[in-house]
């Protein structure tokens, strides 16, 4: 990494062009980089990220290989600033709010990454300026221009004024940041966040004039002509996603949709060929009576809502288990068992769009596996 040179902390903002370079105590400059523990942390949270939220991260090469840069993002949980940083090879410094630095393993964490405390409730002007000296040191700097988590339902708080004035002053581009998927895995009141797609886009750079930064000593609204660039950036991705979770909310709320020979007929046609080939027993056409008569109560009563829907994806797997439990050995029903469920639960929980695509294939084998053991034991 190159050598970057850091800039005066006592100066106020209206001299920020009078900074002086400020050595570290070997008298070398500071330089550009990452704590020891940042590559097996980093390598550890794509896994995580890959497999609890199933991350896709584009628009890294619009991140600058050297030099300053401003990435400015929306703010819908308190992971944020990880998934951005995930596949980003550059370290970034972050304002942070001061309370998280108080807890012993993450305050550690997040003060070796030289993330700048900042009082929600009074910001003061250091913290700008120990973010002006960041990009005049050549860094990258993140910033989510929110002030916090995003509060509404629908769109993004209002932005403050501080992105556009750190690009005003330190000439820095701004690489807006959309991070979706982030309001329906960490509702604000949750505790923890739970499995769900996530999507951070970088956007091309927003990069200031310099003739721009001249009249902005005199002319204010500049910072606001800046602030709404970056909010239709950051919207041209976020606003469709928002209108898609919607979307899906409603529903999830609502009637699933009608019923599908392909899918929930599978278990019918496996009923169907017990009887053809004279397999005709409780154990084996029990449970599949009950799953049709459950499908007769879901479309009869018109029943609706989260439960119905999930109960629709469940009911044909208890079936099929039910049945197995009368035609495998103890071993092979524990071990199947064993398999299957984390292979549904994974599927179901952290990949459900992909699961909707391949379900009928896996009924299909799963009952179709069933039925050939069947008329083999009878041969």
């Amino acid at each position: 990494m190159p050598s970057l040179t850091v800039y005066g902390a006592n100066a106020s903002s209206s001299k920020l062009s009078e900074l002086e370079p400020l050595k570290n105590g070997s008298g070398s400059s500071v330089t550009e980089s990452s704590p020891l523990f940042h590559r097996p942390l980093r390598v550890f949270a794509q896994w995580l990220f890959s497999v609890y939220h199933d991350i896709v991260v584009e628009g890294v090469e619009h991140i600058p290989a050297q030099g300053p840069a401003i990435i400015a993002s929306n703010h819908p949980t308190y992971l944020d600033a990880a998934f951005l940083m995930v596949e980003m090879t550059r370290p970034v410094r972050f304002m942070a709010w001061e309370k998280p630095l108080g807890v012993p393993v993450l305050g550690r964490m997040m003060r070796a990454y030289g993330a700048i405390p900042v009082d929600m409730k009074k910001p003061g002007r250091g913290s700008f300026e120990a973010a002006v000296k960041v990009l005049r040191a050549g860094a990258v700097f993140g910033i989510f221009p929110e002030g916090g988590r995003t509060k509404t339902k629908f769109g993004m708080n209002p932005f403050k004024s501080g992105v556009a004035r750190l690009a005003l002053i330190s000439g820095a581009p701004i690489i807006p940041a959309t991070i979706t998927g982030g309001r329906r895995v960490w509702r604000r009141g949750q505790m923890f966040p739970r499995p769900g797609k996530i999507r951070v886009v970088f956007h091309p750079p927003i990069h200031i004039d310099s003739s721009e930064k001249l009249k902005w000593r005199r002319d204010k609204s500049l910072e606001r002509g800046v602030i709404t660039q970056v909010m239709d950036t950051i919207n041209r991705s976020y606003g469709p996603s928002l209108r898609k979770e919607n979307r899906l909310r409603r529903l999830l709320l609502g009637r699933p949709t009608l019923l599908s020979p392909i899918v929930e007929g599978i278990p019918l046609a496996f009923l169907a060929g017990v009887v053809v080939a004279g397999l005709s027993r409780i154990e084996l056409v029990f449970p599949i009576v009950i799953y049709a008569a459950w499908l007769a109560l879901e479309r009869g009563f018109k029943l609706k809502g989260r439960i119905v829907i999930w109960a629709r994806h469940l009911v044909p797997w208890i079936a099929f288990c039910a049945v197995s439990a009368g035609v495998f050995s103890s071993f092979e029903l524990i071990v199947g068992s064993l398999i299957g469920a984390l292979s549904l639960i994974w599927l179901t929980i952290f990949r459900f769009p992909l699961y909707r695509r391949v379900r009928s294939l896996m009924l299909a084998t799963a009952y179709g596996t069933l039925l050939l053991h069947l008329l083999g034991g009878v041969a």
